[in-house]
Order: C-alpha cells, then sequence, then structure tokens
C-alpha cells in the first residue's frame, strides 16, 4: 500500500513540474522538472498556457499545450520537441507552425501576447504540402489546450487537434442564434447544436466529448458555472442543471437569468420573484412585476404598488388597479397615476402623494392635452366632478361624459 501512495505521488508531481518555460527577463527559458535547462536559448514566444503565478499574478511559467510545440527564437519560428531540439519551420519562418505528418500547419492571423498565443484577426489553420501548397485551410473561431474549434466554410463547426485529428464532426453551430459567445469556456466547455433544422443543444468538452445530451431547446451560451447551467426543456420551462445533468433547480420558471448575480429575478406561471446565489428566495412573491421606465408596479396580494429601480417601494401595496394619467397640455412632463381603492377612484402622484382622494365610483374622461379648463373628469353617484391637474374641482353637476369607465 505504501509503495501505491509513493507511485502515486510520484506521478502528481512530476505532472506538476514536468518540461515548462520559466518566464525570466522578458524571455522563456525551456526547462525539465528539476529547473535544468534543455535549451540554451531564450525563446520569445511559445504555443503554451499559464502555468504557474506569484501572488500579484504575474506569469512564472508557461507550460507547452502539445509537442512539438511552436516556439519562436530570435524572430524565427520553428518547433521544440519535448528533449529540447529546437527544429525551424522548412516553408515560412516568420509564422508559427505545427509540424504535422501530412505537412506543416501554419498558425494564421493570430497574435502573442505575454509569450502566448491570441487570436488576431480572421485566424486560419493553413496546412502545407512539402511543396509549400495549401493543402487545407480551417478558419478558427477559438481555442484550447490542444483543441481549435474551426470550420471549412464558416457555417459548420466541429474540434481538430493540432494534427488535424476530426476531435468533433463539422457538423455543429453556436448556441446563440448569431454565433456570439461562441467559445471554449475557461474549463473547456462549448455548447451547440447541429446545423439543422429543429436539432436540440448539448456540450461538449475540447475533446469532442458530449457532456450534456443533446435534449435541451436552450443552453446557457458559455458554461462557467458547472453546477446552474440553463436549459429549457420540451415542455419551453427553464431550469438549473449541473455538469453532470443533474437538476439543480426544477423546471417551472418561465425567466430564468443565464448567469447568477446576488440577486435574480426569476418568473414562474403566478409569481414573480427573487434568488440568490444559492437559489434561496429573497423577500415576497409577486403576482406581477412589470417594468415601465425606472419604476416597476408590483402586484402582491392582489392590490399593487410601485417600487424604484432599487427595488425601494415608492406607492405603498394598497390599490387593486394602478395605470399612468393623461398628460397636460400646458405641462407636458407632468405625470401621475390613476389609483383604485376599495372599488373608488382617484389621482396620486408619481410619488404617491393624493392629488384627487379615490372616493369616485367611474373614470369618464381622460382630457389628454386638453384645454385646461379641466384635467380630469371622475363620476359619483351620477354625479360629474372635473378637475384640474393639482386635484382643485373646475365643474360640478350634470351627467357629464357619456362613456365612462366603472369598476
Amino acid at each position: 500500500m505504501k509503495n501505491i501512495w509513493y507511485i502515486i505521488l510520484l506521478l502528481i508531481g512530476g505532472a506538476a513540474h514536468a518540461q515548462h518555460f520559466a518566464v525570466s527577463n522578458g524571455g522563456l527559458i525551456y526547462q525539465d522538472e528539476t529547473g535544468t535547462s534543455l535549451n540554451k536559448a531564450v525563446f520569445q514566444n511559445c504555443f503554451c498556457e499559464v502555468g504557474e503565478t506569484d501572488s500579484t499574478g504575474n506569469i512564472i511559467s508557461l507550460n507547452p499545450s502539445f509537442f512539438p510545440v511552436p516556439v519562436q527564437m530570435n524572430q524565427d519560428w520553428g518547433v521544440l520537441t519535448k528533449e529540447g531540439e529546437f527544429i525551424k519551420n522548412s516553408q515560412n519562418s516568420a509564422v508559427a507552425a505545427v509540424h504535422t505528418t501530412a505537412g506543416e500547419l501554419y498558425l494564421e492571423g493570430f497574435n502573442w501576447g505575454n509569450h502566448q498565443p491570441q487570436l488576431g484577426e480572421s485566424p486560419v489553420l493553413n496546412l502545407l504540402d512539402s511543396n509549400g501548397v495549401s493543402a487545407r485551410k480551417l478558419y478558427v473561431n477559438d481555442f484550447f489546450k490542444n483543441s481549435f474549434l474551426v470550420s471549412e466554410d464558416q457555417k459548420s463547426w466541429g474540434i481538430v487537434d493540432a494534427e488535424l485529428k476530426e476531435l468533433l464532426p463539422l457538423q455543429y453551430i453556436a448556441a446563440h442564434h448569431e454565433g456570439e459567445f461562441f467559445k471554449f469556456s475557461s474549463k473547456g466547455y462549448l455548447s451547440i447544436r447541429k446545423n439543422e433544422a429543429g436539432s436540440l443543444f448539448g456540450a461538449v468538452n475540447y475533446k469532442g466529448k458530449t457532456v450534456i445530451p443533446f435534449k435541451w431547446k436552450l443552453i446557457s451560451y458559455i458554461i462557467e458555472d458547472e453546477d446552474h447551467i440553463y436549459v429549457m426543456n420540451e415542455y419551453l420551462k427553464r431550469g438549473y442543471i449541473n455538469i453532470k445533468g443533474q437538476t439543480t433547480l426544477p423546471f417551472k420558471f418561465k425567466k430564468l437569468p443565464r448567469e447568477l448575480s446576488d440577486s435574480n429575478m426569476v418568473e414562474t406561471e403566478h409569481y414573480t420573484y427573487f434568488i440568490d446565489k444559492d437559489l434561496k428566495q429573497i423577500g415576497p412573491k409577486y403576482q406581477a412585476f412589470e417594468k415601465k421606465g425606472d419604476r416597476i408596479f408590483y402586484k402582491k396580494e392582489n392590490r399593487w404598488g410601485v417600487l424604484d429601480a432599487q427595488n425601494k417601494e415608492v406607492i405603498p401595496c394598497i390599490y387593486s388597479s394602478i395605470m399612468d394619467g393623461p398628460r397636460l397640455k400646458e405641462d407636458p412632463s407632468f405625470k401621475c397615476y390613476i389609483v383604485v381603492k376599495n372599488g373608488m377612484y382617484g389621482l396620486i402622484t408619481t410619488e404617491g402623494e393624493e392629488i384627487i382622494k379615490p372616493g369616485y365610483g367611474c373614470l369618464c374622461g381622460l382630457s389628454y392635452f386638453a384645454p385646461s379648463n379641466y384635467y380630469i373628469e371622475f363620476k359619483k353617484d351620477d354625479i360629474s366632478y372635473k378637475f384640474d391637474h393639482k386635484g382643485q374641482l373646475v365643474e360640478k353637476g350634470g351627467k357629464g361624459s357619456m362613456a365612462c369607465f366603472c369598476e
């Protein structure tokens, strides 16, 4: 048993300190697991990923994404074997390339920052044969370790490795309908569906292995949170699953955020409410929650109120109805709300102060940009009451308007 643990620890230690590039004096020194240099040259760039960083985030070492690894030495590109031998590109030493059995695969349109590869403008993998003739060209949308998200026609995509071995057939498109967010996540996951009508969504890892079955109507565009992956099922209900496909939030939601924050609005068939990052409910459940400009009209226990943009109550939840009031011709900036309380109509300011106390059975006149002799008309016991925008009674008496809206 002791020997088994020794072997395991040896393997772990070896994996942590295998061949790497130490960042030194603005260059890269190729070393083995003991820190011994395997090549005396100082390299400028390599096709690598971050290995170690210091406490301030500065890169200490880089790990080759694959071998032989493309490297740049004294402005010339070639590849470096695991043993440290540098082999210069035969076709074009000005561009990074992978030396494959089929020819040199040039990484055209790539940029280099912090000694690592970055996608530039219109990057491609261009395979040249021994005569320098392009044998195959693939457009690159993203890469992760030894995997490239590529297409031959920029319509159907798949994954190949640095030897152009197909890890995922070139038959897929992005989860987002416009192709936005079409890239590997920081953990190497990719959300996709087949490029055919009616296909369903799923996810693969950077090696092309399916991690989430292709059975969803919608899925998170980029999977960063492995425990709360947004999906929509065949019944058009949203929920969360984890990377193993287990449900972490039941499928009962009409609306659900794709990414969790400290406060998240969710909506079922009957309620709107908020949950935190741990999926715990925050505050009450609302029967309705409607945003209009910088205000939110909400309904709770069959009563309406108004919140501001920070969800702070502006108008208490005491009205059976709240609606926008008419505008004023002489002051278009004036705003107010028509409210109904205990079956009676009234008028309040947008801050909740009463202009006309709810006490009228019908709303009869909405004087949109009307002359200023009256602003709004209510009726009570078949008697008409016409008010100006300050709540002053302008005229009383008679049947008033013929068309009235009554509770």
